[in-house]
């Protein structure tokens, strides 16, 4: 199916890149940290069979830049809209991995009326949702970035990028008890999100559904992507 390159220019000069493949329902794809709509390789052909997918490089990933001296999550929510802007979308369901589940999070708290459905894969309110081991190694990875970045600009770089993951996203659990939209709340068994703050998220927000994954971890719509593809899809098809 044809593919569209597209970038969208804010109001910083910043250049957001996304890609659009498929026609029907807006649907936008949210990939995690240090990551890009890459990530969603093996979903964008079953699911441009459906909808009109946009697969987004989050502000500073990918092929996205960053021209802002901050990056944060309400940042790249304005980003998102604008592209919504741009594109005439009036209304979209979401798909947000990781990072992506905490933009869409964010979005939707900003921007409730824009808001169909939600898929939060992975994602976590407060850096007490991540498992302490892996919470550790965000922490270590985030100082010795900011030590290289006295001599690195790469390095400069990813530290606004890795900082989004050492504190909590600004979405409170009073927050979530307002959201409207019908929501699919998706982990594996073994992600570094904890089990019981997923369902944490899934209990406060009023019309969330809760789905365990068997076998699978973090990165699981990588490693099994027809699992994950069937999961999502039965949910956004759902009428």
């Amino acid at each position: 199916m044809e593919k569209q390159k597209k970038l969208l220019l804010t109001t910083d000069k910043s250049l957001i890149y996304y890609e659009v493949t498929g026609q029907g329902e807006p649907l936008f794809l949210l990939h995690g940290n240090g990551g890009s709509g890459k990530y969603f390789e093996n979903q964008v052909p079953e699911f441009s069979r459906y909808f009109t997918v946009y697969t987004i490089d989050s502000r500073g990933h990918g092929r996205s830049t960053n021209r802002s001296n901050t990056l944060s999550f309400a940042l790249m929510a304005d980003d998102l809209y604008s592209i919504m802007k741009q594109e005439n979308i009036q209304q979209v369901d979401i798909v947000g991995f990781s990072d992506g589940a905490n933009l869409a999070m964010v979005f939707t708290k900003k921007y409730p009326a824009l808001v169909r459905r939600l898929v939060l894969n992975a994602g976590n309110t407060k850096v007490q949702g991540v498992r302490f081991f892996a919470r550790i190694v965000t922490f270590v990875e985030y100082a010795c970035l900011r030590l290289l970045s006295l001599v690195s600009q790469k390095a400069k770089q990813q530290v606004p990028i890795v900082s989004l993951m050492i504190k909590d996203i600004g979405v409170t659990d009073f927050d979530l008890t307002h959201f409207s939209q019908k929501t699919l709340v998706i982990v594996g068994k073994y992600d570094i999100i904890k089990r019981a703050h997923s369902i944490s998220l899934a209990k406060k927000i009023p019309h969330a559904t809760f789905a365990l994954i068997p076998k699978q971890g973090h990165s699981f719509a990588k490693k099994e992507p027809q699992l994950f593809n069937h999961e999502i899809l039965t949910f956004l098809k759902e009428k």
